[in-house]
């Protein structure tokens, strides 16, 4: 019955055929399960609430928006296209890798990324990207492990494929990509300086990857704007940290005020010209949880709430960010404007996701998640999958990177303290990295518990609660109306 009322409403209006488009994926999104690898996301609304609900009021705002011919859209093919993200590759080349042992393995301790696998997952995911034919594939930063220049040769010959294949492709820097101090060989226990690269070479490289076709650069940067689609321009931002006169790597990002206005100044221009603008850039700059900022320094952009509220109110609606690994999507609002930070997680942390995008051209976004789960990897046991395989040693390399935190300066008496207090930690992070957190699943008492066995009471709870608390809205299937800022 309710099928039908929405097909007379949405034959009611000879303006209204992308209602009929918008109807149908907003039918396959809310009426299709969704299953995890790991972790139920159990909504807070019955399902059947959800179709008697929340598709007739988005249908109502249709018809008064359709009706009106400001707000008509072209629904003939050419007016959908598939846009994929593949964020926070970290490729690992093979030559980097001559003989596993001590050296790779402390690297290894205080990072947690399947690098050793990391060429099979980049094989895998450029065959299903290929597969996938999607229009246009954003990398918003960190293609290599720690910017070798054979890594970022490797990693441009992949994209190379997808281009080969007709598909647009489009990067821009992450904080691991610039004169990266950490770019070695290893071998058994030694390791030793490899070649790394700085912005000209980076420029060089991804040349076809929207350098060479750009309509705009910025001086101050290695950001651009592109036109990859019919009416869309992408700005990719440039908001890295990097020299190389210190032998760092700086995990927080910042943008000069150089490129800032220079952004401003496109998106002002983009206004003008009518354009639908979508932002890629590294760093997150609306807050996926309470206390990022705080919890986990150099994972926001450096004045963050600033920056979004000065790119929200120059008209910027989306923005394609990457750096913390997680599946999420948070907005901001202030009056009629709002801003959606869509971050990606990486495909070499468990649980290896990328996402493909359904774009209505200038009218709505439909998010999908992907997991990468058939990589042909020798060290997988024959007992194993490859999503096994991975959130194996992610869970074991999450402990593990807190315990050693948490020893810093301690005796060894405190490793088992240490211990427990990680695990809690690492359950909480691994759960927000898959997204779509259920609240309803968080062992509450246990953490409690172990607060106060280990006096951990004034800081732990806070921790997991913040993690298992999912801002809306949804992070892994997610449907954004471009004109109204709505999502469902």
């Amino acid at each position: 019955m309710t099928h039908l009322i929405y097909r007379s409403i949405i034959s009611s209006c000879d303006k209204m055929q992308p209602i009929g488009l918008l109807y149908s994926y907003i039918n396959n999104q809310l009426y299709s399960p969704s299953a995890s690898i790991l972790f139920s996301t159990q909504s807070k609304i019955p399902l059947h609430m959800k179709k008697l609900f929340v598709l007739p009021a988005i249908l109502i705002l249709f018809v008064f928006a359709g009706c009106k011919k400001s707000d008509s859209v072209n629904t003939t093919t050419a007016s959908v296209y598939t846009i994929a993200v593949l964020a926070d590759n970290h490729y690992m080349d093979p030559s980097l890798l001559i003989q596993d042992g001590p050296a790779f393995q402390d690297y290894l301790v205080t990072d947690g990324k399947l690098l050793a696998a990391s060429d099979a997952i980049m094989k895998e995911a450029i065959q299903e990207l290929i597969q996938a034919k999607p229009d246009l594939v954003l990398v918003p930063g960190d293609l290599t492990k720690d910017g070798e220049l054979v890594g970022n040769v490797s990693v441009h010959l992949y994209l190379q494929q997808l281009i080969q294949a007709g598909i647009k492709v489009r990067v821009i820097t992450g904080n691991h990509d610039i004169y990266n101090p950490h770019s070695f060989v290893y071998n058994g226990a030694t390791k030793t300086r490899v070649q790394n690269i700085g912005p000209d070479k980076f420029r060089s490289i991804y040349s076809d990857c929207g350098y060479s076709d750009a309509l705009y650069t910025d001086p101050y940067s290695l950001s651009y704007v592109s036109e990859p689609l019919p009416n869309l321009w992408l700005i990719a931002i440039d908001c890295c940290k990097y020299d190389n006169l210190n032998d760092s790597i700086y995990t927080a990002g910042a943008i000069r005020p150089g490129t800032m206005k220079w952004i401003l100044d496109r998106l002002a221009e983009a206004a003008r010209k009518g354009k639908t603008v979508f932002g890629m850039m590294h760093h997150g700059i609306v807050e996926q949880f309470t206390g990022k900022d705080k919890t986990f320094p150099g994972f926001m952009l450096d004045n963050f709430k600033d920056v979004s509220n000065q790119l929200m109110n120059a008209g910027l609606k989306i923005m394609f960010t990457g750096h913390f690994h997680a599946t999420d999507v948070t907005e901001q609002q202030s009056g009629n404007q709002f801003l959606y930070d869509i971050e990606t997680g990486s495909i070499i942390v468990y649980p290896c996701s990328y996402r493909l995008i359904t774009y209505i051209k200038d009218s709505a976004l439909i998010l999908t998640t992907k997991h990468i789960s058939d990589v042909n990897y020798s060290d997988i046991a024959p007992y194993q999958t490859f999503s096994q395989y991975a959130e194996g040693l992610t869970r074991t390399a999450v402990d593990t990177l807190f315990t050693t935190s948490l020893m810093t300066g301690k005796q060894i008496s405190y490793n088992d303290t240490a211990w427990h207090i990680s695990h809690c930690m690492g359950t909480a992070l691994m759960v927000h990295g898959y997204g779509d957190e259920d609240k309803g699943l968080e062992d509450t008492a246990f953490i409690g518990q172990t607060a106060r066995q280990y006096k951990a009471s004034l800081w732990l709870p806070d921790y997991c609660d913040f993690l298992w608390t999912d801002k809306i809205p949804r992070d892994n299937s997610l449907t954004i109306l471009l004109k109204s800022g709505i999502s469902y």
